[in-house]
């Protein structure tokens, strides 16, 4: 799975920037807590590399950490692993590509890519499905950071 989507939103770079790559304003805005079931808590200092944002399932076992792995002016980066059905695991990741567009509006452009560690065809199928999924809660998690960060203090 890999698709990659982009969004205007009327807010500086700067207030972009800190929604996606302080990962403490970044759960305040995400849909995948209540889309995935778990609740994150950040192990680490926020905003340095290695950083990780950890999802727990309702029993406190965790399911994965989102590692914050780069941090450039333009880009955000954030591998994954999560556990997949059948105790398999799966290595998602989604970046961030931040553009200013003029000095109030900025260009957000989320690239998500994931492969599930079946064999085929039951990979494609698997695909299939979650890449419907993934694709939803990625497309809220748009309006939420819009949201968030259009809302929010100037």
């Amino acid at each position: 799975m890999r698709w990659t989507t982009s969004i205007d939103i009327d807010r500086p770079v700067a207030h972009l920037f800190q929604a996606i790559a302080d990962q403490n304003v970044r759960l305040q805005w995400p849909d995948w807590p209540a889309a995935t079931g778990c609740t994150c808590s950040i192990d680490g200092d926020i905003t340095t590399l290695g950083s990780v944002i950890v999802f727990r399932d309702d029993t406190d076992v965790e399911q994965g950490p989102q590692r914050l792995s780069c941090v450039s002016p333009n880009r955000v980066e954030y591998p994954l692993r999560n556990r997949a059905p059948g105790g398999r695991e799966m290595t998602p990741e989604v970046d961030f590509g931040i553009e200013e567009l003029s000095p109030n509006r900025t260009g957000v452009h989320p690239d998500f890519r994931n492969r599930v560690p079946l064999p085929p065809p039951l990979r494609q199928i698997t695909e299939l499905v979650l890449d419907r999924k993934a694709r939803a809660m990625h497309v809220e998690d748009l309006r939420l950071l819009t949201a968030h960060v259009e809302d929010g203090p100037r």
